[in-house]
């Protein structure tokens, strides 16, 4: 992540995991324990199903609960990889300037761009609440609210990353940063350094 403030304003550009060497290794890491995952349950699904069918009978594990982890597990591994990939290839950059805020988010190919004037934004807020992009594996997420509606910003970083940002989005709009429950996030006089400042 790497963060440029400049007279006409501040710019954060969350840069794709690919372009880092630890990132591409974290990536496959991830990628080589799903796959291991999914093969290991498999073959145990295939040795419950093999037994239930020779036997006539599904004592095991009954025949419900081996048919939803089966789909569990032939589902969920093409959408996790899925969202794997786009989380290495995934950028975004939030402009404050020109009294609002741009967030654009480039996946796959696709482009998504998001105007708030500032007029309009409510607050930063660190939520638990489900919001796209889907493919993050994050918990936690950091969203702008905007008369009612929240814009995810930073699906692609860390919980750390997203507390740091929340603070430095606060600071450079004048609006709050809260969490689910109303109460402030802002600490003042913190330093992190695990983004550059331009």
């Amino acid at each position: 992540m790497v963060v440029r403030a400049g007279p006409a304003g501040l710019e954060v550009e969350i840069r794709p995991f690919v372009r880092t060497r630890r990132g591409r290794l974290r990536l496959t890491a991830a990628a080589a324990v799903l796959l291991a995952a999914a093969l290991f349950g498999a073959s145990r699904l295939a040795q419950a199903w093999e037994t239930g069918l020779k036997k006539g009978e599904f004592a095991d594990l009954p025949l419900p609960v081996l048919l939803l982890l089966s789909a569990a597990v032939g589902v969920s591994t093409p959408l996790a990889l899925i969202g794997l990939s786009a989380l290495a290839f995934a950028e975004e950059t939030v402009e404050v300037a020109e009294g609002a805020v741009t967030i654009r988010r480039s996946s796959f190919e696709r482009t998504r761009v998001t105007r708030i004037p500032l007029e309009e934004l409510e607050c930063w807020r660190e939520t638990l609440l489900p919001l796209p992009p889907w493919w993050t594996w994050a918990v936690k997420r950091l969203a702008a609210r905007s008369r009612g509606h929240y814009e995810p910003v930073a699906g692609a970083v860390g919980p750390r990353e997203k507390r740091a940002l929340g603070e430095i989005l606060a600071k450079a709009t004048g609006r709050p940063f809260v969490d689910d429950f109303g109460r402030s996030l802002s600490s003042s006089g913190r330093s992190d350094n695990m983004f550059r400042v331009r």
